[in-house]
């Protein structure tokens, strides 16, 4: 057995390593055939790597407190369309390289949603980035100065779904509709972005502080985008009203 686990580890087999002694027993216990034990080991192997590439991809997204879509409380706001977004978990959207912008108020649970889908979108197999707009403008203006603009807008082109959040939390600064319409112009109809505003439409102008900028963003973004406007009360407002009461009781 310890010759057996030394070629594994040399193999860089770990999952298989791992689960080694449980299976030899349950082949035992069960008279397994060599082949049936053997499909055994090499799927644990193959759902090992598979986590892992998982937490890796993850990593690389960044994403800011993720909670997978399973603990959406969709109870509290039963006006947002279940259906319609587990539709989009499911991928469709991103293999057929169209758009979704989240529009509503701070606190309905738009950025959970986002990443929830982003989440979704990396089991299975798919890139994912995870930006705020303020995120992503500093960034530019960083590699602006460093005469390096190009390598950070490889980094914005290349995941297969790219998640710009907070679109709308306060004005931004000047280029920054010009930073936006450029990875919105590279991305357009090859490769699938979500973004979340938590101001209408119309507003957005006002934020890049040049409308023509904004209207050429909208143009491309949502001429093939799924808008989902969520209304309602905000989740974090409960959350804090709830942690009060109990204080009171305590």
């Amino acid at each position: 057995m310890n010759q057996t686990q030394s070629l594994l580890r040399e193999l860089h087999l770990s999952g298989l390593r791992e689960t080694l002694p449980v299976r030899l027993q349950e082949a035992a216990a069960n008279q397994l055939s060599h082949e049936e034990f053997l499909t055994l080991v090499l799927q644990d192997e193959v759902n090992v790597r598979h986590q892992r590439q998982i937490q890796r991809r993850v990593k690389v997204a960044a994403f800011n407190r993720l909670k997978p879509l399973d603990e959406f409380d969709w109870r509290f706001n039963p006006s947002i369309p279940r259906k319609q977004l587990y539709e989009l978990a499911a991928g469709h959207f991103i293999r057929a390289k169209t758009d979704v912008l989240f529009i509503g108020p701070p606190g309905v649970g738009k950025t959970h949603l986002a990443q929830a889908i982003g989440f979704e979108a990396i089991k299975q197999g798919f890139n994912v980035c995870y930006r705020s707009i303020f995120d992503l403008v500093r960034d530019f203006l960083a590699e602006d100065a460093l005469h390096q603009r190009d390598r950070i807008l490889r980094q914005y082109i290349k995941p297969d779904l790219l998640i710009i959040d907070d679109m709308g939390l306060r004005a931004l600064p000047k280029h920054s509709g010009e930073y936006l319409l450029e990875v919105i112009m590279r991305r357009y109809e090859t490769r699938s972005t979500i973004m979340t505003s938590n101001r209408p439409l119309e507003d957005w102008g006002k934020l890049l502080q040049d409308v023509p900028t904004a209207g050429a963003v909208l143009d491309r973004f949502l001429h093939h985008a799924q808008v989902i406007a969520i209304t309602g009360e905000s989740y974090r407002l409960k959350d804090a009203a709830v942690a009060k009461t109990k204080a009171r009781s305590a």
